[in-house]
């Protein structure tokens, strides 16, 4: 595994590549909590706080595809500062708007402030997609690429684990507001970081004929973003249904720690993932990670206490980064050569409407049958779309004939 890594990071530019990738996507692990605490602090409605965070989740997985579409038209490096620059100032101005006057509420209605998060959401930069788009360009096809992917998506779940983290800390030594804030800058100087390496200010836009339907041509890709979708589910019910867990053992403190546990086995699984020699066709290895996902968050439904839920928490995680690592190396294979971008966006909005209908259908669960019904769904979410990566597996599993000569063939051998 060390060889592996020792070879990623021996290739020139690879390293400020994914430092600039994590610093740009930080606030993607940030947003949500940073705007509930702020509307919440200035209305002091929870409905009008959650109303603007689903707005911008929502705004961003619907216009994310879009921009990835223009990102493959006409380059990363434009694109990505001026969706930057626009984010910022739609935060700074909900900022404004919102708490313009000092007092502790504000009389500003909540379909604006729904909009105002709804814009912000919806200039996200894609960044998730444009370093994805060039991983197979740096680092070649083969166990390297897997790497890569193994690589992203165990960052991911740093920022995931970071975000929450730093704007607690702002937002209790600050204020709310500033939180936002750093959202923002961050948001600034992390995209400006990232297009103003070598590998992302070259990036050539594809100059070749483009198929009339961008990344959605692909009949693989439409497939394979259903079971995406469907695995989503289990992430967002388990998010909820683990502090969940630590209502009902009144011990409401342990639910970070609880998340905590959870992020930490996906970056224990992405890094055993990533050293692992796979010798089975992608597709197939890709049915077996998530019913061995939905096997991993299954002890979750018996668990009655703390002491059980711990470990159970780690063990639940450990599917996830290697389940979103084949996920990408998939999304790459599948994806037209012209559309790369694109493709990830359209994995990324996928994931998150899987994420907002886990959490929200394993909310009206956990009333009813309590945290365990909210991680039997999951459960259920992602063995369904296990089955379903089986019964298609002839129109996931990439082929030769699919490469368009962007990507190669990735049953490893």
């Amino acid at each position: 595994m060390i060889a592996r890594y020792r070879t990623l990071f021996s290739i020139p530019g690879f390293t400020r590549l994914l430092v600039g990738s994590i610093l740009g996507r930080l606030p993607s692990g940030m947003f949500s909590l940073a705007i509930l605490l702020f509307v919440h602090g200035r209305t002091g409605s929870f409905l009008a706080a959650g109303v603007a965070v689903g707005s911008f989740a929502l705004a961003g997985a619907a216009v994310g595809p879009a921009l990835g579409a223009l990102v493959d038209r006409v380059g990363q490096k434009r694109v990505l500062i001026a969706s930057a620059c626009t984010q910022a100032a739609m935060l700074a101005l909900l900022v404004a708007l919102v708490h313009p006057d000092g007092h502790a509420h504000t009389s500003a209605p909540t379909v604006m402030i729904a909009a105002l998060s709804a814009l912000a959401g919806a200039v996200a930069p894609p960044i998730a997609g444009c370093v994805r788009a060039l991983w197979s360009q740096v680092v070649g096809d083969g166990e390297t690429l897997q790497t890569a992917y193994a690589l992203d998506a165990t960052a991911q779940e740093l920022i995931w684990t970071l975000g929450p983290l730093l704007v607690g800390s702002i937002a209790t030594l600050v204020s709310p507001a500033a939180a936002v804030l750093a959202c923002a800058a961050i948001t600034l100087c992390g995209t400006a970081f990232f297009a103003a390496s070598k590998l992302s200010s070259d990036w050539q836009a594809h100059t070749g004929e483009r198929t009339r339907r961008g990344a959605l041509s692909s009949p693989g890709l439409r497939v394979l973003l259903a079971t995406v979708a469907l695995s989503g589910v289990v992430i967002g019910a388990v998010e909820v249904g683990l502090p969940a867990l630590a209502v009902a053992q009144r011990a409401r403190w342990s639910a970070g720690l609880l998340l905590a546990l959870f992020s930490l086995g996906s970056m224990a699984g992405g890094l055993l993932y990533s050293a692992a020699r796979w010798r089975r066709p992608i597709g197939l290895r890709y049915v077996g990670l998530l019913l061995a996902m939905a096997a991993c968050v299954a002890p979750l439904i018996a668990a009655h206490a703390l002491a059980a839920a711990y470990p159970l928490a780690v063990l639940a995680g450990l599917g996830v980064a290697p389940m979103l690592s084949c996920q990408f190396s998939l999304t790459g294979a599948l994806a037209p050569a012209d559309a790369a971008t694109e493709a990830f966006t359209w994995h990324r909005g996928a994931t998150i409407a899987g994420m907002a209908a886990g959490s929200t259908l394993g909310g009206s669960l956990i009333a009813a049958h309590g945290a365990g019904g909210a991680f039997a769904l999951g459960c259920a979410g992602v063995a369904l779309a296990g089955a379903l990566a089986a019964l298609w597996r002839g129109r996931i599993d990439p082929r030769p004939s699919l490469r368009n000569g962007l990507h190669g063939y990735l049953n490893l051998r």
